[in-house]
């Protein structure tokens, strides 16, 4: 499994945020809270795309940040209940995977590609990219994970 790399420009993320473990339930619960309320931001940026940004793992606590939310262009006039989230530009390793394979390539990626890749981790959030055409019922339907990486 070889991912692209590719650069990202800095982009905004609205959504609704949460501090939890790594493969949590609350973080599938958070999409079910969030899933009807896609589109409520305004200017969005990628309409029909989502995003779940993860923040630097904290060893204190062994959580992290992760938001469910939409790009937009600005960040203005925030629905009640979420918040903005300004993401870096930055350099990505990206890997596509399925839903049922999301752990598995999570794991694959810091446990095997990236100690191996010559790249080490970019103090930036990962993020999985949901497109317009990704389907969360149907097991095939293919999304995007964005891991940060500098030489």
């Amino acid at each position: 499994m070889e991912p692209q790399i590719a650069a990202k420009p800095a982009f905004t993320v609205v959504g609704m945020l949460l501090h939890t473990k790594p493969m949590s339930p609350e973080i599938p619960e958070l999409w079910n809270r969030f899933g009807p309320r896609i589109g409520e931001a305004q200017h969005l940026a990628e309409p029909g795309v989502s995003y779940g940004l993860m923040g630097r793992f904290n060893q204190e606590d062994g959580k992290f940040d992760y938001m469910a939310g939409e790009a937009v262009l600005a960040a203005t006039d925030l629905p009640a209940g979420m918040t903005d989230w300004e993401v870096p530009a930055n350099t990505y390793a990206v890997f596509t995977t399925t839903l049922p394979a999301l752990n598995a390539t999570f794991g694959h990626v810091y446990n095997t590609w990236l100690p191996t890749s010559g790249y080490q981790p970019a103090a930036a959030p990962a993020f999985e990219r949901y497109g317009a055409t990704f389907d969360p019922t149907d097991p095939a339907s293919t999304l995007t994970i964005w891991i940060p990486i500098q030489q």
